[in-house]
């Protein structure tokens, strides 16, 4: 369940391609960092439940296609660094 995970760092994973389920649970999240995953695609529209997130890093990607509309319901957010 993870309902008290504040942090989310997932680094270096070249097999995987998008992040679909499970985030809902993650209610405590404040910091997700994304990196090194070369063949990541998409990610999930429940991205948009995490209400305290105050941090989102994608980095060193090569074929995100899109991010998910509900990133605007993450009224807490002050840092989005996409690179």
């Amino acid at each position: 369940n993870f309902i008290s995970l504040t942090t989310l760092d997932i680094r270096w994973c070249s097999s995987l391609t998008s992040l679909l389920y499970g985030l809902n649970n993650l209610t405590s999240l404040t910091t997700m960092e994304i990196r090194w995953c070369l063949s990541l695609t998409s990610l999930s529209n429940e991205l948009g439940n995490l209400t305290f997130l105050t941090t989102l890093d994608i980095a060193r990607y090569l074929i995100l296609i899109s991010l998910p509309n509900e990133l605007d319901n993450l009224t807490s957010l002050t840092t989005l660094d996409i690179r």
